[in-house]
């Protein structure tokens, strides 16, 4: 999710440009509410915390303090991290060995509480990404072209199998049926995220997260797609309606159980569109608030894929996070279980949906599909 406009660095409005903004017809009338964090009773439910981390302080309204793209390790970094981002050691418990999550609940918090960290605390989980570095990931493998395979090349694998931003989407793989990641005993985890601060002192937070899981389970594995794949997930988009998209072509065949995703402010929504077969397989639309100055400034085309608004949401489903604590930014994206099968050699491709009211440098559209 993207920083409100009032935290912007590089793209600082006047204030004439944003109340004109919240004096904009929203897009964002369709009721949805988001489902709750409800993992089946027979599961087990495990919350870790990977911290403490410093963000600095805020220069200014419009300069935050921020840790961006910072990856974090089990140990010592290795200096080849430092070519291309920072790098910090945390102990990154996993929730369990031998066993498969099911679903995962993020969070941001200070460091030592269960306070959360978001705009009405003055900070922001920008997004994390959740990497197993003992698997290669199945769209970024290992190599030397883009930072993910990089990151994959030195570290000896970079699965992505999780993200998260600032609006905390639950993952809630156990609505889909008998489904779990799996994790190895002996798997190495990493992290990578963007943290913000727009407090005039520094502050210290950590990641909290809770895991369902199970010990037996049908395996899926993580496809990571997004709109600037492989490297930082973002691309400028102009002011008005615009649609990010990014193709591929998949080199096995499988079902599609479980789809998610994630963009910034003014998004409509994230869509998978299988190319070959013809069809839309998943439509993450996006959540705000009702009368949200951050909603879309205008409709989208409302055709296939293509919604012509987001949704309207009066709370978040998720057990730490109020709706009033993201003071009208995006708050949800709906997620999809599709049971739909996949071919090889299909063409796949992700859009992003934007109506912004001045255009952003930096629009992100991201989904993580699951796929048996």
């Amino acid at each position: 999710m993207r920083r409100p406009l009032r935290w912007l660095r590089l793209t600082a409005l006047p204030a004439a440009v944003v109340l004109m903004a919240a004096l904009l017809p929203s897009a964002a009338h369709a009721a949805y509410e988001p489902p709750a964090w409800d993992p089946p009773a027979d599961q087990n439910v495990t919350t870790v915390r990977w911290g403490p981390i410093p963000i600095p302080a805020a220069q200014s309204d419009d300069m935050p303090g921020e840790v961006v793209n910072q990856v974090a390790v089990n140990g010592p970094c290795n200096p080849l991290i430092g070519l291309f981002t920072s790098c910090r050691t945390l102990n990154i418990t996993k929730p369990c060995e031998d066993c498969y999550l099911t679903g995962i609940m993020p969070d941001l918090v200070f460091a030592g509480t269960d306070t959360g960290v978001n705009m009405m605390t003055g900070g922001m989980l920008h997004h994390v990404v959740l990497v197993n570095f003992s698997r290669p990931d199945s769209t970024c493998p290992p190599g030397l072209t883009k930072r993910i395979n990089q990151l994959g090349l030195i570290q000896g694998g970079n699965e992505r199998f999780f993200a998260a931003g600032n609006e905390r989407t639950l993952n809630r793989l156990y609505a889909a049926g008998n489904y779990g990641y799996q994790v190895k005993s002996g798997d190495r985890w990493g992290l990578i995220y963007h943290l913000m601060n727009m407090n005039p002192e520094p502050i210290s937070v950590e990641f909290k997260f809770t895991f369902s899981w199970t010990r037996s389970a049908t395996k899926v594995d993580p496809i990571w797609l997004d709109v600037d794949q492989c490297d930082d997930s973002e691309r400028p988009i102009p002011a008005g309606y615009s649609d990010l998209h990014w193709s591929t072509t998949v080199l096995r065949s499988g079902t599609l159980v479980a789809v998610g995703g994630h963009a910034h402010d003014y998004s409509i929504a994230v869509s998978l569109e299988n190319v070959t077969r013809r069809r839309y397989s998943c439509v993450s639309v996006s959540g705000y608030a009702p009368d949200s100055m951050f909603a879309p400034a205008g409709p989208g085309p409302g055709t296939a894929g293509h919604p012509a608004s987001a949704n309207t949401v009066t709370s978040t489903g998720h057990p730490n996070a109020t709706l009033d604590e993201y003071m009208g930014s995006v708050s949800d994206f709906s997620s999809c279980q599709p049971d739909l099968t996949f071919g090889f050699l299909d063409q796949i491709r992700v859009h992003a949906t934007y109506n912004h009211p001045t255009g952003d440098d930096g629009a992100m559209g991201i989904m993580v599909a699951y796929v048996r």
